[in-house]
């Protein structure tokens, strides 16, 4: 499916990926992350089935599970091309450059999840320092020191 300047197709790093058919310059907004909002605390759903949720405000959440949504298959990386921003003004998310996007390259990401919602979700972005598991940033180190001093000892 291709939709303004970009496509879904197979991905190296999970299912769909999402890709950019034309150059994105850094800070331009390169689709939105449509859906439905809702109030209500999103479902379990069966592991390894996809989930499009996002939560946007604390309590309020965007449903993108729609085969309009464009930016529903942009993955996860550990060193992402994009950022998703949500515009309270308009009530709209975009996935927006943080980087220049070349025509090809894979547009993705920080999903920005919690260490407990990491623990479910591994990351098979290939990073050289990728640490295994889907998490926000700013938790990463967090979660390294963790997982050092967790492994059996000798």
């Amino acid at each position: 499916m291709i939709f303004a300047g970009v496509e879904s197709r197979p991905s190296p790093i999970a299912g769909l990926g999402l890709f950019a058919v034309r150059a994105f310059a850094a800070g331009e907004r390169i689709v939105p992350y449509a859906g439905r909002r809702t109030t209500c605390p999103p479902s379990p759903r069966r592991p390894g089935e996809p989930t499009y949720l996002l939560e946007i405000e604390p309590g309020q959440w965007l449903d993108g599970d729609d085969p309009s949504n464009p930016g529903r298959h942009a993955n996860h990386a550990c060193h992402p091309n994009a950022e998703l921003i949500y515009d309270r003004a308009t009530a709209t998310a975009w996935l927006t450059a943080l980087t220049p996007v070349h025509g090809g390259d894979e547009i993705t990401f920080d999903y920005g999840f919690s260490l407990a919602e990491s623990l479910f979700h591994p990351c098979r972005c290939g990073a050289p320092d990728c640490v295994g598991r889907i998490i926000a940033e700013p938790l990463r180190g967090a979660l390294r020191r963790h997982l050092r001093f967790s492994r059996p000892r000798d």
